[in-house]
C-alpha cells in the first residue's frame, strides 16, 4: 500500500471512530436533557418564557407564556443568548413561577417520543458515515472520493449538532460544520461535474474558503461568549440557499458547453441536492427567514440530505451514470408534490387542525385527485395515440407483406414458363381489387415498376391470354413475348402454358378469397366470436330444455295423473300397468341419453376406445354411415383429453349424420411427441370451409364453433379441407401442455354445453 494511502486511511478511519465516540456521547446527553422547546427573554434579571415550540418537551407540560423560570436543579439558570432570546444550556428540575398559581416544578425526563427521535437521527448519521466509508473503501486514491467522504462526515455532524442539547462540544462543532458545509457542497459539486475547473470558479472557491474560515472563527467566539447575535441563523440560511443558487447559475451558464456525460452528472447532482434540501428549504429555512418561525425542526428536515450521497454512491456502484434527463420531469413533479404535502401536513399539526389549515388540506386533496384524473386521462390519450401509431405501422407492414406475397404468387408460374418454353420474356398482370400487381421476366421486368397499368400496355406482347375465373370474370392477363428463335409455340408448350395459367387463376382466387374474408372480419364487432360461442351454448341449453320438457316431463306428468286416478279409484289393470312401465322405461332411456350427451360415463368406466366403439354403433343404429375407427391414443391419456377428444369426434360424427349424407366415416386418433392428433373424414357432399369461422351471415354452424372453442382453450388448432361433392377432412391437434394450463377454463366451457 502506498505511503499516501496509509496516511489517508489513518485520517479517514480515525475521524470516523472519533465521530462515533462524539455522537454516542452527545446522544446520551441529549436523551438525559431532551429538547424542551422553550425560549426565554430577560425581564429585570429574571428569565420569562417568551415562546413555546410544541415539537419539544413543553408540549407535555403546563407551561404558558409569561411564566418565570427561577432555578434549574436549585441553581441559577445557565442560558445561551440568541439575539433577544435565550435557551437553556443545561436541563434538570425546572422551577417556574406563575402569577396566581405560585411556584411549580417540572422534570425534563425523556419519553418514547425522544427515544424514537434519537433513533431516527442516529440512523441518519450512521447512514451518511457508512456511505462515505463505502465510497472511500472502493477508491481511496481518488481526491473526489475523499472530498465526498468529508462531505458525508460534515452532513452527519450537522445533523448531530442541530439535534443536540449538549452545549460544550456542540458549541465547538456547530459553528465549524455550519460554516464549512456550504463550501464542501460547492467544492464537491465542482469536482463531481467538471473535468477541468474554470479559472473564475477556482478563484471563487478560494475566496469562499477564506470567508468560511473567518465565519467559523467568528461563530466559535460568539458561542464561547454565550451570546449569539440574532442574525447568525438567518446568515447560515442565506449562505446555504445562496450556495444552492450559485450551483444553479453555474449549471445554466456552462450547460451548452458540456458534453453528454457532464450534463448527465450535472443533472444528477442538482436533482439529488434539490430533493435533499427541499424539506429544509420549505419547512425550516424559508419560514424562518420570512416569518421568524419554522414548521419542522432542523434535525428532521436536514435528514433529507441523505438523498444526495446515496444517489451518488448508487451511481458509482453501477459504474455508469443514469440518463437522468429521462426521469427529470417526473422527479420534479413528484418532488414538488411531496414538498407541498409536507408543508400542508406540518402546518396542520402546528395549527392544531384549525379551520384554515383543514380547508387547505381539503383543497390540496381535491387538487391531487384532479391531478390524478388528469394524469390518467393523459395516459389514456397517450396509449390511444401509441395504439393508433402501432396500428398504422402494422397496417403498413401488412400492406408491404401482401404486395410481396402477391408478387411471389406470380413469380413462381412466370419463372416456370420462362424456363421451359425458351421464351424471351413474359408478364403476369393481376387486378387485385383497386391495385394492379405485375411480375415480368426478360425484357418485361421493367413493367413491374409501372404505377398504373393501361389496356394499351398489352400491345407490347406477342400474345395475350386472359386470367378468367370459373364465373367468367377476368382478373388479369398473361402477356407472352416472342420465342428466342422466333418460332411459334408448339402445342405441348401451349398446353403447359394453359395449365400454368389455370393453376395461377386458382391461386389468385384463393388469395382474393382471403382478402374478402379479412375485410369481412374487420367489419364485424370484436365480440362476434364470443357472441357466436355464447349463442351456440345458449342454443344447446334450449335444445336440452325442450328435450326435458317434451320427453321426460311429459312422461312424468302422464304417470302422475294416472297414479292420482289409481289412488282415488283404487282400481288398476295389467294393460294400464304395462303402459306405466313403458313410460318409465322411455323416461329412463331419455335421461340416460341426456346424461351421455352431457357427460358420457362410459369413458370413465370402460375407457375412450370403448366409448368410441359405442358411438360408432349408435351412429350406425340411427341410420348413419359405417364408421372405420383407428384409435392409437394411449390408455394413460388424461381424462380431460379423453373427454375433449370424444366430444369433438361425437360432434363431427353427428354433423356427418345430419348434413353430409355420407356412406363412410373414418376416424383416426394418434399421439406424437408434442401433441395428440385426430383426423375425421367422410365421403359426403362436403361444404364451403370458408364459412367455418362464422364470418358469412348465412352460416349457422354452432357445432363447429363449439369445437373450435374447445380446441383453442387447449392452445391447439383445427384444419378443414372440404369442397362440393368431394367429402370433408377435419384435422385437429391438442398440445400436450395446453390442456393442463387451461384445464379449469376448458372444463367450465364444457360444463355449459
Amino acid at each position: 500500500m502506498p505511503e499516501i494511502a496509509r496516511k489517508y486511511n489513518l485520517v479517514v478511519y480515525c475521524s470516523a471512530l472519533l465521530f462515533l465516540i462524539v455522537a454516542i456521547y452527545i446522544h446520551t446527553i441529549t436523551l438525559k436533557n431532551p429538547y424542551t422547546g422553550l425560549m426565554f427573554r430577560e425581564d429585570e434579571g429574571t428569565w420569562v418564557v417568551a415562546s413555546v415550540d410544541p415539537a419539544g418537551k413543553v408540549s407535555e407540560w403546563d407551561v404558558r407564556l409569561g411564566d418565570k423560570l427561577l432555578t434549574v436543579d436549585g441553581k441559577k439558570p445557565e442560558v445561551m443568548k440568541l439575539g433577544d432570546r435565550a435557551y437553556l444550556k443545561r436541563l434538570g428540575a425546572l422551577q417556574f413561577e406563575r402569577e396566581g398559581l405560585g411556584r411549580f416544578e417540572l422534570s425534563s425526563n425523556s419519553g418514547k417520543h425522544e427515544m424514537y427521535k434519537t433513533l431516527f437521527v442516529a440512523c441518519a448519521e450512521l447512514a451518511l458515515l457508512v456511505i462515505g466509508l463505502v465510497a472511500y473503501r472502493n477508491k481511496p486514491e481518488s481526491y473526489m472520493v475523499r472530498r465526498f467522504y468529508a462531505l458525508n462526515v460534515f452532513l452527519a455532524a450537522t445533523l448531530l449538532s442541530v439535534y443536540s442539547t449538549e452545549t460544550v462540544l456542540t458549541g465547538l462543532m456547530l459553528p465549524v460544520v455550519a460554516s464549512w458545509l456550504p463550501y464542501l457542497l460547492f467544492a464537491f459539486f465542482v469536482a463531481f461535474v467538471f473535468r477541468t475547473v474554470p479559472g473564475w470558479v477556482a478563484f471563487a472557491m478560494a475566496t469562499y474558503r477564506g470567508l468560511a474560515a473567518l465565519f467559523a472563527v467568528y461563530t466559535i467566539l460568539v458561542f464561547s461568549l454565550g451570546a449569539i447575535p440574532g442574525w447568525t441563523r438567518s446568515a447560515l440560511h442565506t449562505i446555504l440557499i445562496g450556495t444552492l443558487l450559485a450551483i444553479f447559475v453555474i449549471a445554466i451558464v456552462y450547460w451548452r458547453g458540456m458534453d453528454r456525460a457532464e450534463k448527465n452528472r450535472l443533472l444528477t447532482f442538482v436533482t439529488a441536492l434539490t430533493f435533499g434540501l427541499m424539506p429544509y428549504l420549505f419547512l425550516y429555512a424559508l419560514p424562518d427567514l420570512l416569518w421568524g418561525e419554522y414548521i419542522a425542526l432542523p434535525d428532521m428536515t436536514l435528514a433529507g440530505l441523505i438523498i444526495l450521497p446515496a444517489s451518488i454512491l448508487w451511481l458509482w456502484a453501477r459504474q455508469r451514470l443514469l440518463d437522468i434527463q429521462f426521469y427529470l420531469p417526473s422527479l420534479v413533479i413528484h418532488g414538488l408534490y411531496v414538498g407541498l404535502a409536507s408543508i400542508v401536513i406540518a402546518a396542520l399539526i402546528r395549527s392544531n387542525a384549525s379551520i384554515v389549515t383543514l380547508s387547505l388540506c381539503g383543497a390540496f386533496i381535491v387538487l391531487t385527485l384532479l391531478h390524478r384524473l388528469g394524469l390518467d386521462n393523459f395516459k389514456r390519450q397517450r396509449e390511444k395515440r401509441e395504439n393508433r401509431l402501432d396500428r398504422l405501422r402494422l397496417e403498413m407492414s401488412i400492406r408491404f407483406a401482401e404486395y410481396r406475397n402477391s408478387r411471389d404468387l406470380l413469380r413462381m408460374p412466370a419463372e416456370l414458363i420462362h424456363s421451359v418454353t425458351d421464351i424471351e420474356g413474359l408478364c403476369f398482370v393481376w387486378k387485385r381489387g383497386s391495385e394492379t400487381i405485375m411480375y415480368g421476366t426478360g425484357p418485361f421486368v421493367e413493367m413491374q415498376e409501372l404505377n398504373q397499368f393501361q389496356q394499351s400496355d398489352l400491345s407490347v406482347f406477342a400474345q395475350v391470354m386472359d386470367l378468367v375465373q370459373p364465373d367468367g370474370m377476368v382478373i388479369g392477363y398473361l402477356g407472352l413475348g416472342s420465342k428466342k428463335n422466333n418460332t411459334s409455340f408448339t402445342s405441348e408448350e401451349l398446353s403447359l402454358i394453359d395449365k400454368v395459367r389455370m393453376e395461377t387463376v386458382r391461386l389468385l382466387m384463393g388469395a382474393a378469397l382471403l382478402d374478402e374474408l379479412r375485410e369481412a372480419k374487420s367489419g364485424l364487432p370484436k365480440e362476434t366470436t364470443e357472441y357466436k360461442l355464447l349463442e351456440a351454448q345458449q342454443a344447446e341449453r334450449v335444445r336440452m330444455s325442450y328435450y326435458l320438457h317434451d320427453h321426460v316431463l311429459q312422461n312424468l306428468i302422464f304417470l302422475a295423473r294416472d297414479l292420482e286416478e289409481l289412488h282415488d279409484t283404487e282400481q288398476s289393470d295389467k294393460q294400464l300397468t304395462a303402459l306405466w312401465l313403458k313410460c318409465l322405461y322411455d323416461t329412463q332411456r331419455d335421461i340416460r341419453m341426456l346424461c351421455d350427451d352431457l357427460y358420457p360415463h362410459i369413458i370413465d368406466q370402460a375407457g375412450l376406445d370403448a366409448a368410441l366403439l359405442w358411438l360408432a354403433r349408435t351412429v350406425k343404429e340411427n341410420g348413419g354411415p359405417t364408421i372405420k375407427l383407428e384409435n392409437k391414443l394411449p390408455d394413460t391419456l388424461p381424462s380431460l383429453y379423453k373427454m375433449t377428444m370424444f366430444r369433438i369426434v361425437r360432434e363431427l360424427a353427428n354433423n356427418t349424420v345430419k348434413h353430409a349424407r355420407a356412406q363412410k366415416l373414418e376416424i383416426q386418433l394418434w399421439e406424437m411427441d408434442d401433441a395428440f392428433y385426430g383426423q375425421i373424414n367422410d365421403d359426403g357432399i362436403g361444404f364451403d370451409p370458408t364459412n367455418v369461422s362464422g364470418i358469412r351471415p348465412d352460416f349457422q354452424g354452432f357445432g363447429l364453433v363449439t369445437i373450435n372453442s374447445q380446441i383453442v382453450q387447449f392452445g391447439g388448432d383445427i384444419k378443414i379441407d372440404s369442397g362440393a361433392e368431394r367429402g370433408t377432412i377435419v384435422r385437429i391437434r391438442l398440445p400436450k401442455q395446453g390442456g393442463e394450463v387451461n384445464y379449469e377454463t376448458a372444463n367450465q366451457g364444457a360444463a355449459t354445453r
